[in-house]
């Protein structure tokens, strides 16, 4: 295997030194060679696998000690992160059509093996995604609750928390003493916590829209936001009652009533999407004031609607579909956290060890949003995330090149520079 990383990126340099972390010398320089190599390794995320890609060899015992002994805290690398992202984002809001910030919120399953055991984090865990009325599916693997912010064409990855069951929480907290303990979090208290981290620092005189599916549609969270000014676009249960009615019994009778033709945006150049809606007003139990319920289906005679629910009274059915529709970003984060960067490739046992592994992967994913935002606002392109990391990894392939010809100019010794720059071990292929 060829060692992939003579020296580091520059970019990441200098976006590393822009965050002013408040780290040791030791901790800044492994936080940049792990998140170096996270981009350019194109094999599992695995410590050895990593410290692979340099030219100078290390030992990746030293990264494993990095996470587990290393006193160094979340906090010092992600308040700092999230700070400086969203600086930078509300900054590129004069050169952006609309100045409309849209949160999403979601959680999101990443699977270990089945006979994966011992890793803190892990546990039996119910996949949503896979789950039918009949069988409930239940997957060995760890969930994290996320908070994705899109403004017009670029967005980024605010945060994304470790999620543990109480059942969970009380096993692990059995083992350890009373000052070591972790708190139970339930994704609705997680998500509002991460959701008043940011309301800290938007301004408020910048429309806000958060959107999240039908499973964190509680009243709570709803009313929450509409506190903080902002107003909630979401999906519905068909139970949920409008007017002391549910939305299925309304559905029903309206089924004489004309559909509005919504169009949407395409994704991927793919061919746009149109639903049939109709649309109501009314008080949805326990949210205070008047909101939309959207009915929609991909054809009139689909069976079985989606429902949304809209507390901008002002919005158009396309318009609040249309901010629903900027969810989907969340999920191509999560396609590249967890198969592009490694997200699940962690083997550390404790949960705090793995709570930093998160950290380090998420600064990752930011690093490449930053790029790809101002790739955005200089030139109106949004290059694919995809297309950031081979601009990356044939920038340190040049490099390598580069310091392959220099040494065999300087040295005439071929040998020597190939047992630098190419590992003859079987393992890495792994």
């Amino acid at each position: 295997m060829l060692r992939t990383i003579a020296r580091h990126s520059t970019r990441l340099i200098h976006y590393l030194l822009a965050l002013e972390l408040v780290l040791f010398r030791p901790q800044m320089r492994h936080l940049t060679q792990l998140v170096d190599a996270l981009i350019v390794c194109d094999s599992r995320k695995t410590l050895s696998n990593l410290y692979r890609q340099f030219v100078d060899e290390l030992d990746p015992k030293t990264a494993a000690d990095f996470f587990r002994e290393s006193p160094w805290q979340v906090e010092q690398i992600s308040l700092p992160r999230k700070r400086f992202m969203l600086g930078q984002f509300l900054g590129f809001g004069p050169t952006l059509e609309t100045d409309a910030i849209v949160i999403s919120i979601d959680d999101s399953l990443g699977i270990k093996h089945k006979d994966t055991r011992h890793l803190e984090a892990v546990d039996f865990q119910h996949n949503h995604s896979e789950s039918t009325r009949k069988k409930q599916v239940y997957n060995n693997g760890f969930v994290f609750v996320e908070v994705h912010v899109q403004m017009d064409g670029i967005g980024f990855l605010y945060d994304a928390q470790l999620y543990l069951r109480a059942k969970t929480v009380r096993r692990l907290n059995r083992k350890r003493s009373k000052e070591s303990r972790i708190p139970y979090r339930s994704k609705y208290r997680m998500a509002r916590a991460m959701l008043a981290e940011l309301a800290a620092q938007l301004p408020k005189d910048r429309p806000v829209y958060v959107t999240f599916d039908s499973w964190y549609a509680s009243a709570k969270l709803i009313k929450f936001c509409r506190r903080q000014g902002w107003h909630v676009i979401c999906g519905l249960k068909s139970n949920r009652c409008l007017d002391k009615k549910q939305v299925r019994h309304h559905d029903q009778a309206l089924k004489h009533k004309r559909y509005i033709r919504v169009r949407m945006r395409a994704v991927d150049d793919a061919q746009p999407p149109s639903y049939y809606v109709r649309q109501i007003q009314g008080r949805l139990n326990d949210v205070t004031g008047q909101v939309h319920v959207l009915i929609s289906r991909r054809h009139p005679g689909h069976k079985r609607p989606k429902y949304f629910m809209c507390t901008d009274t002002f919005l158009s059915a396309q318009e609040a579909l249309r901010i629903y529709q900027q969810r989907w970003p969340v999920e191509i984060d999560n396609f590249y956290l967890k198969e592009a960067l490694g997200l699940s490739d962690f083997r550390l046992q404790s949960f705090e060890a793995i709570e930093k592994w998160f950290a380090v992967v998420l600064m990752a994913l930011n690093y490449l949003q930053y790029q790809q935002a101002q790739d955005y606002v200089q030139s109106h392109t949004c290059p694919r995330l995809a297309d950031l990391i081979r601009r990356h990894r044939i920038e340190h392939a040049q490099d390598v090149l580069r310091a392959v010809a220099e040494q065999v100019l300087r040295s005439g010794d071929i040998e020597t520079v190939l047992n630098r720059f190419i590992v003859f071990d079987s393992r890495a292929v792994a």
